[in-house]
């Protein structure tokens, strides 16, 4: 009897999170500190339309888009301390950010494959596997958010770092960060999530 109520707690549990749009109900007062808001909202948008939304697969394509920014801003960043002239505190502000982007960048790379453990769990019907994959997954992204946003709290806190550097440092991260706490908000909002508070 055990067996059957955990198979069936978990089939009603894939069915809500198969059936539910974990973009729905998302506002767009997260696009604010984007860099470009329209396109921001424009894209969440484009992800409320979806009519027949696999959850595992927005969280995928958000992460994916993390990362792509991630690597952007790492490779401007590493131009800037091989090719310009900058002060001590720009470089040290740039170095830490860089080993924050790097970190964050990492618990994303590490986030999509227990998206790939979280899809083999639901199909094994393995309840233990599946909240042990989404509590990790709640863990790599809110720890990538964190690290991230050490960039702009700590590193680039410092006095005497206005110019061009903390200005395109300050236009482009936000968009990494959003990113990032679009998945954890779309874990958080699915069944899966919620269970596992």
């Amino acid at each position: 009897m055990l067996k059957f109520t955990i198979s069936l707690l978990l089939k009603l549990s894939v069915f809500c999170l198969i059936a539910t749009n974990p973009v729905s109900a998302l506002t767009e007062n997260i696009c604010e500190g984007a860099s470009n808001p329209e396109a921001c909202k424009k894209a969440i948008e484009r992800l409320k339309k979806e009519k027949e939304v696999d959850p595992n697969n927005t969280i995928r394509k958000v992460i994916n888009f993390g990362l792509q920014r991630g690597l952007i801003l790492m490779a401007n960043m590493t131009h800037w301390v091989r090719h310009r002239n900058l002060r001590a505190n720009e470089h040290a502000a740039i170095k830490g950010c860089l080993d924050a982007i790097d970190d964050g960048v990492d618990d994303l790379r590490k986030t999509l494959k227990e998206v790939d453990e979280l899809e083999a769990a639901q199909k094994l019907q393995d309840m233990q596997d599946f909240m042990f994959h989404t509590g990790n997954i709640k863990t790599w992204l809110q720890n990538a958010v964190n690290t991230l946003k050490s960039c702009l709290d700590d590193d680039f806190a410092m006095p005497g770092l206005e110019g061009e550097v903390k200005q395109d440092v300050f236009k482009r991260l936000p968009d990494l960060i959003i990113a990032t706490q679009l998945a954890v908000w779309a874990i958080e909002f699915s069944p899966q999530g919620s269970n596992n508070s």
